[in-house]
C-alpha cells in the first residue's frame, strides 16, 4: 500500500515539477512580459494536466487530497493571479468530467485555499523560506480539514491509507514551495551580480573616456596657449594650429569608437565588391605601410567581382583598422598578405602579417571590452569591427602564433 501511494504522490509531483522546469526553460525568451510568463506557464501546467489525465491511472484520492491543493497552492503563492485561476478551472474540470468523482467537496474547498492564497501572496512574496512553509503548511491544512467534513466518505472511517496520502502531500508541497524558493533566490543573486557587472563596465568605460580624451585635449590646450605668444613666427602658428586641430581630431575619433562600439548602424542595401573596396583601402593606408617598411602583397583568387550587401563606409573603417592593426604589429618591418576566395556561398579575406604574434591567452581576450596589446589603444577598435562584421551577415577569427604572425579571416556569408 505505501508503495503506491508514494509512486502515485510522485508521479503527480514530476508533472508539476516538469511544467515548473519547462517554464524555467522557456521563460528567458518573455521575460520582460509579466503577462506572457502568467500565460506561458498555464498553458505548460494546462498541457501536464491533460496529459496526467490521459496517460495516469489515477487515484481519485490521491487527486483530491494531494494533486488539487498541492498545485494550486503552489502556483497561486508562487507564480501569480492568471495561472492559478487557471489551474482551479483545470482540476474541477477534471473532477467534474473527467474523474466523474465527488466534485462539490473538491470545488469547495480549492476555491477557498485560492482565495486565502490570494490574501496571504503579497506578504509571502518577500518572507523567508521558513515563513513561507509555514503559511503553505497552515493553507493546506485548512483545506484538508475543510475537505473532510464535505466529504465524510473520504475519512469515514479514517484509514491509514489516507493519512498516507495526506501526510505525502505535505512533503510534495515543502519540496515545491523550497526548490521555488531556491529558484527565486538564485534569481534575485543573478539580477544583482549582472547590476553590479553593469556598474563595473561604466565605471571602467567613464575612465576610459576620461582618459582617452583628456590626453589629446591637454595637448590642444598647451598648443593654443602658446598660440598666446605674440613672438611666434607664422610657420610656428601654423605648426601649432595643425597640432590643435590634430588632437580634437583624435579626441573625435575616440567618441566616434565610442559610439559605434554603444550602437553601431549599418545599411545593408548597397551591394559592394570586396576586391574593389580592399583595394581602395590599400591604396589610402599605402604611406602609412611604407613608413612603417612594410610590404602588402594583395592577391584575388578568381578576377570576377565578389559582392556582398553592406555600407562602403563601414566596410572600409572595418579593412582600414585590421589591415592597421597587422601593420603595427610589425614594429620592425614586414610581410603583409592580403587574399580573397570566393566559396559556393560565402566569400572570403584573408589579412596575413609576419609581426609579433599572440600568445593564446591574448588570442582568446580579443574582441572584449578595454582589451588590447597596444600601449595607447582602447580595446573597441576591434570590438567595432566584430559588430559591424557580424551585421554585414559575416564572421571573423583569429589564428596567431608568438613571433610568427596572426592571420585574420573574415568570411560574408551569401543570402
Amino acid at each position: 500500500m505505501l508503495h503506491l501511494i508514494v509512486s502515485n504522490e510522485l508521479h503527480g509531483l514530476f508533472y508539476i515539477m516538469s511544467a515548473t522546469l519547462l517554464h524555467l526553460v522557456l521563460s528567458p525568451h518573455f521575460i520582460h512580459k509579466e503577462q506572457h510568463l502568467n500565460v506561458l506557464f498555464s498553458f505548460i501546467l494546462s498541457t501536464f494536466i491533460l496529459c496526467y489525465w490521459n496517460f495516469s491511472d489515477i487515484d481519485p484520492l490521491i487527486y483530491v487530497l494531494q494533486l488539487v491543493p498541492v498545485c494550486l497552492l503552489f502556483v497561486t503563492l508562487c507564480v501569480g493571479i492568471i495561472p492559478s485561476i487557471l489551474t482551479w478551472l483545470m482540476f474541477n474540470f477534471g473532477c467534474i468530467f473527467v474523474l466523474h468523482y465527488y466534485w462539490e467537496p473538491a470545488l469547495l474547498s480549492s476555491t477557498f485555499i485560492l482565495i486565502l492564497g490570494f490574501l496571504v501572496r503579497n506578504h509571502m512574496s518577500v518572507a523567508s523560506l521558513a515563513i513561507k512553509l509555514t503559511y503553505a503548511t497552515a493553507i493546506l491544512i485548512v483545506y484538508e480539514l475543510l475537505y473532510a467534513p464535505l466529504a465524510p466518505y473520504v475519512f469515514a472511517p479514517i484509514s491509514l491509507y489516507t493519512g498516507y496520502v495526506v501526510f505525502f502531500a505535505f512533503i510534495s508541497l515543502w519540496i515545491l514551495v523550497a526548490l521555488q524558493f531556491l529558484i527565486d533566490k538564485y534569481a534575485i543573486k543573478k539580477q544583482h551580480i549582472t547590476h553590479l557587472e553593469k556598474n563595473r563596465m561604466l565605471a571602467e568605460l567613464s575612465a576610459t573616456i576620461s582618459h582617452e580624451i583628456r590626453n589629446p585635449l591637454t595637448s590642444t590646450r598647451g598648443f593654443l596657449q602658446l598660440l598666446l605668444n605674440s613672438e611666434l613666427s607664422i610657420s610656428d602658428r601654423r605648426r601649432y594650429v595643425e597640432l590643435a586641430i590634430s588632437g580634437v581630431d583624435q579626441s573625435t575619433t575616440i567618441l566616434t569608437d565610442f559610439l559605434n562600439y554603444a550602437k553601431p548602424s549599418i545599411n545593408l542595401q548597397e551591394q559592394l565588391d570586396i576586391k574593389q573596396e580592399l583595394e581602395q583601402t590599400v591604396r589610402f593606408i599605402s604611406p602609412y605601410a611604407s613608413d612603417s617598411q612594410v610590404v602588402i602583397d594583395i592577391s584575388h583568387e578568381c578576377d570576377a567581382p565578389l559582392y556582398i550587401l553592406g555600407e562602403s563606409q563601414k566596410l572600409r573603417q572595418c579593412l582600414l583598422n585590421l589591415i592597421k592593426n597587422a601593420i603595427e604589429s610589425m614594429p620592425n618591418g614586414g610581410m603583409l598578405s592580403l587574399r580573397t576566395w570566393k566559396h559556393p556561398s560565402a566569400v572570403q579575406i584573408s589579412i596575413t602579417d609576419t609581426g609579433v604574434g599572440m600568445t593564446s591567452s591574448q588570442l582568446k581576450s580579443l574582441g572584449k571590452p578595454f582589451f588590447t596589446t597596444k600601449t595607447d589603444g582602447t580595446g573597441l577598435g576591434l570590438v567595432v569591427v566584430m559588430s559591424l562584421i557580424k551585421r554585414m551577415n559575416g564572421k571573423i577569427s583569429f589564428s596567431s602564433s608568438l613571433n610568427r604572425g596572426t592571420q585574420c579571416s573574415i568570411i560574408f556569408q551569401l543570402k
